[in-house]
């Protein structure tokens, strides 16, 4: 690919990260947010598994309840200890990016869908500063999620999602 076509494939990535951000500014709760953060993140890039896992402690209860009784998101949530999340994401200021043995991740990956998954994405969840999962994002294609590709778009979704969710949560950590 010449450097003019990467240029045009990076300005179009670009472009989809930049329409799901301006769709989430009309969220107006935690629920909505992550239902169309999901749904975009899907049908924009054409990832096959996207879902949220969500650290189990009292602070996060009452976030895991709204989302366990959305039937979309109920199905695409994994809950983990605070241990075993930092074992998993121990540098939870940037995402991870790995490829080829996920057996380390099995723990993270959706039950039913975990040996289909062969390049993982693991963008952190902040809420008022404080880790709470993440947004992770699957595919089956070994190269989709190679360790050493640029993050940027990714990280900066990331923040956004996060900056939202302190908008819609906003007794949450005060």
């Amino acid at each position: 690919m010449s450097d003019p076509d990467i240029l045009k494939v990076n300005d179009e990535i670009a472009r989809r990260f930049a329409m799901i951000e301006a769709n989430l500014a009309l969220c107006q709760s935690a629920v909505e947010l992550f239902e169309r953060l999901l749904t975009d993140l899907k049908e924009s890039f054409g990832i096959p598994f996207v879902w949220l896992t969500l650290i189990r402690s009292p602070e996060t209860k009452p976030l895991l309840k709204a989302i366990e009784a959305s039937e979309l998101l109920r199905d695409h949530l994994n809950r983990l200890s605070p241990e075993v999340f930092q074992e998993i994401l121990p540098d939870p200021s940037k995402p991870l990016l790995v490829s080829g043995d996920l057996r380390p991740f099995f723990r993270m990956l959706p039950p039913a869908r975990k040996f289909f998954i062969r390049s993982l994405a693991v963008s952190p969840l902040m809420l008022r500063g404080h880790l709470i999962g993440s947004l992770n994002h699957g595919d089956a294609s070994p190269t989709r999620y190679e360790p050493g590709l640029d993050t940027t778009l990714i990280e900066h979704l990331s923040r956004r999602v996060s900056v939202r969710l302190d908008e819609c949560l906003p007794g949450f950590f005060s």
